[in-house]
């Protein structure tokens, strides 16, 4: 990043939290930005993190019709940040940048990770939303991860590059692909394989040996089970990945030519 914008650079916010300012004068002043980059006819890179949605839920009166009271709940701030949301892409699509620009709206996690599995896979089922002037509709029903979504973009964007990201290209994989997904709780890392008739888990743990377990889609529930017959080679998977980006950065394996 060669620009960080903070709270200090938010003049005359419309409220301000626990947190900082918020979702809509976050999204007022990413707009402006992008109309400044846009203008400058150079490729531009840009990153909103919005924070409304974090106890204690605080955000202006008026918006929204509360979902539920007291105000200060989950769902109401998350029915807060979609509308701060829908009012920065009402704003996007009637703008210049918008036929340059390609969106992506993701989280990390949802509203509290927490469970009594050893990795709460539940709580990292996650929106993924891409949005574009030239992008077509499209409902992707496999299994994916965050990791897939940068090589997505860049595909979705024409550009062709070498890169050390692992990820797929999600807008071009045939119907039967069979998806992953990579979770990190604490010190426990979990590798999700999506296979026809389960979802296969392994879990990495610091200073243990390896579990393994089926993830139930309809209950949301991690059923720890015995090692199925290709273990090792999906601890192996799993440990790969997991270890490859630090491996990359630290011993700088991975550089420009």
């Amino acid at each position: 990043f060669n620009q960080i914008t903070d709270q200090k650079d938010y003049k005359n916010p419309i409220f301000v939290g626990s947190w900082g300012a918020s979702d809509e004068d976050l999204l007022n002043l990413t707009h402006e930005q992008l109309l400044k980059h846009h203008a400058s006819g150079k490729p531009f890179f840009t990153l909103a993190f919005s924070s409304s949605n974090h106890a204690p839920f605080e955000f202006p009166d008026g918006r929204i019709q509360l979902y539920e009271q007291p105000k200060a709940t989950d769902n109401n701030a998350v029915k807060y940040a979609d509308y701060a949301i829908g009012e920065f892409f009402k704003k996007a699509k009637a703008s210049p940048y918008w036929k340059d620009t390609v969106f992506l709206v993701v989280a990390d996690h949802d509203i509290r990770v927490r469970g009594d599995t050893l990795v709460p896979i539940e709580h990292f089922h996650i929106p993924g939303l891409i949005l574009g002037a030239d992008i077509q509709p499209k409902k992707l029903s496999t299994i994916a991860s965050q990791i897939d979504l940068p090589v997505t973009l860049l595909s979705l964007m024409g550009i062709n590059a070498q890169h050390p990201m692992t990820g797929r290209d999600l807008s071009s994989e045939p119907a039967d692909y069979l998806g992953r997904a990579m979770m990190q709780y604490n010190y426990n890392f979990a590798w999700m394989e999506q296979t026809n008739n389960a979802n296969e888990v392994v879990i990495l743990r610091e200073g243990k040996p390896a579990a393994f377990g089926v993830y139930d889609v309809k209950n949301k529930h991690l059923n720890q089970v015995a090692p199925p017959s290709d273990a090792k080679v999906l601890e192996q998977r799993a440990l790969a990945n997991s270890l490859l980006p630090a491996l990359l950065y630290q011993e700088k394996r991975y550089h420009l030519p």
